[in-house]
């Protein structure tokens, strides 16, 4: 049906069902209208597949939906529908609809929701805004002041589109702008839940931050909204024939109160709901209109904060997968190298091992021989066969560490892509630093562990055997460092390890500090470099750190930095992002 000065007392409806109607100021018309701005045969509306169609006839002035000229026009809820100079509401009278909306007495008779004023949710030109502006002679009037203010609202909401990419926090400010320039005692705003499409609220508070229990918004009102697409204001809703019976009405002691959606383009994403508790008619079409502009450019901000983090989802996601292709490439490289490089070590290191053995034996032979031979004779026996022994040891030593170098290189490139999950990442620092001390290469050192873990960390989205990966190697670097301190000074000196996880906001710090020789400033700069390594040959392969700045800072999308002063201390410090974040963000 088409609805003519909806609320008002003029109004004027216009019904119709699947038979094609036509419109125009012609007495043969379906529906007539004696008005100079419409033509003879002005418009027809037409229903097809289940949809109702407008298609302008050739008119002189023109037929617009929701203000675009247009041939021929879906007609959705709440559109507004101007054929010459006469405007009207489009509302949807099918079977189907009606049954939804009914509320049937003892008679079967149906009661439809009528708020006093409703408009189609379109942009509202600022000017319509503004048309009482300042003009900058003479002191401002009420009238004009209340136009700046709404302007200043406006310019606020703009604002928050680049302000935040968190959701929650953007709603909220949404509420308290609404309070500031409108008689609002409570607001809500309501998100449709993309998994379920049901309305869900979000935020709701009250304009005195009182603390809010339980729902305190009409759920008729909005799930009116809702379905048919349109702002509505309610001037007294205890008077309203569907609202009447409402128990959140009455249990909330709702009078006034206005409704808008939230739609950033065609599909509507939730509802900005506002009342007020004291006072009917509090509310004015001028309210409703800049509540409607004001819903406009909110939409237009969550839609932007929802984009945010969808885009840093799925750069992660991109992330994640560009570098599992390069890893794979990389593998399948190495893997090759690795294949033909260990074919001819694995004799040299199988030689070598047969050398030492039958240097062995060649002394054990020589031994009873020796009273017969001359003194010079069995000297430079001895000497060959001790430069035999130590050739042979070494090329086994360098081989045994040109084996590990290989398997290093393929656990590098090899590094499987874990699942990303929220963790209790105190739980995991705390099981891999039992692990590192408990793995740590050589004799036993008593080290004293000074733990600190934030209580309120909260959970953080990882990768868990990546990261434990990280503490790990970190822990177990540390106590090699005291280690060889210790050598050093001896029992004078107290090996001191102090791990540390604090909350920096959106980011979690983990610090891990060894009191051992601490790192050369000159050598600080490459320690995250492949197969750099500190350590005297054979004890290290220089991969350790390296892969684990890539573990944080490529896969996690974090920081991994070290502090040092010589001989004092060195500390490694890992940052990390709460949530998967693309890097550097």
């Amino acid at each position: 049906m088409l609805v003519y000065n909806l609320g008002q007392p003029n109004e004027v409806v216009f019904p119709f069902g699947t038979e094609p109607v036509t419109i125009g100021r012609a007495d043969t018309q379906p529906i007539c209208i004696p008005h100079p701005s419409l033509s003879r045969q002005h418009a027809l509306i037409e229903y097809t597949d289940g949809r109702f169609y407008v298609v302008d006839l050739q008119s002189k002035n023109g037929t617009f939906v929701n203000g675009t000229q247009v041939r021929r026009q879906e007609l959705r809820f709440g559109d507004t529908l101007r054929l010459g100079d006469l405007h009207f509401l489009f509302m949807d009278n099918s079977p189907a609809v009606l049954a939804q909306e009914a509320s049937v007495d003892g008679t079967g008779s149906v009661a439809p929701l009528r708020p006093q004023v409703v408009r189609a949710v379109t942009r509202v030109p600022l000017q319509e805004l503004v048309r009482d502006a300042p003009s900058g002679e003479g002191p401002p009037s009420a009238s004009e002041t209340r136009t700046r203010d709404k302007l200043r609202i406006l310019l606020e909401v703009a604002k928050l589109f680049s302000a935040s990419d968190n959701i929650d926090v953007v709603l909220g400010q949404i509420l308290d702008l609404a309070f500031q320039i409108l008689h609002v005692d409570r607001g809500a705003v309501l998100l449709v839940n993309e998994a379920t499409g049901e309305l869900e609220p979000r935020v709701v508070k009250t304009a005195q931050g009182t603390p809010v229990h339980g729902q305190i918004y009409s759920q008729n009102i909005v799930e009116y909204v809702m379905r048919q697409s349109v702002a509505a204001l309610f001037s007294d809703a205890t008077q309203d024939p569907r609202l009447d019976d409402a128990q959140s009405v009455i249990i909330h002691r709702i009078r006034a109160s206005m409704c808008v959606p939230l739609k950033p383009k065609d599909d509507i994403i939730g509802v900005l709901y506002v009342d007020n508790l004291s006072l009917p008619n509090r509310y004015s079409e001028e309210d409703l209109e800049f509540l409607v502009a004001f819903a406009s450019q909110a939409a237009l901000a969550l839609e932007n904060a929802a984009l945010y983090r969808r885009i840093e989802r799925e750069t992660v996601e991109r992330m994640q997968l560009t570098m599992d292709a390069k890893l794979a490439s990389l593998a399948a490289l190495v893997g090759g190298l690795a294949h033909e490089l260990r074919n001819p070590l694995n004799f040299i290191n199988n030689f070598a091992r047969l050398s030492v053995a039958r240097v062995g034996e060649v002394a054990e032979l020589l031994e009873p021989q020796r009273s017969a031979l001359p003194a010079e004779t069995v000297e430079d026996l001895d000497d060959a066969l001790s430069s035999l022994r130590e050739t042979t040891t070494k090329i086994q030593e360098h081989g045994q560490r040109a084996d590990s170098l290989i398997h290093g290189m393929l656990l590098h490139a090899r590094r499987p892509a874990g699942v990303r999950e929220e963790r209790d990442l105190n739980a995991v620092v705390a099981e891999s630093l039992n692990l590192g001390q408990g793995g740590a290469r050589g004799q036993p050192l008593e080290v004293v562990v000074e733990a600190e873990y934030e209580p309120e960390l909260g959970r953080v989205e990882m990768v868990a055997a990546d990261l434990s990966r990280v503490f790990i190697n970190v822990v177990d670097n540390a106590v090699y460092a005291m280690r060889q301190k210790r050598q050093q000074r001896g029992p004078a000196y107290t090996p001191t390890l102090r791990i540390r996880t604090l909350s920096r906001g959106p980011q979690v710090e983990v610090r891990i500090r060894d009191n051992g020789p601490g790192i050369p400033r000159e050598l600080a700069d490459k320690i995250f470099e492949p197969f750099f390594t500190t350590k005297p040959p054979g004890q290290g392969t220089g991969l350790g750190l390296s892969l684990s700045h890539e573990i944080v800072v490529q896969g996690h999308q974090g920081s991994f930095r070290m502090e040092s002063t010589p001989g004092e201390f060195a500390e490694f410090i890992i940052t990390l992002p709460r949530r998967a974040r693309p890097g550097p963000r």
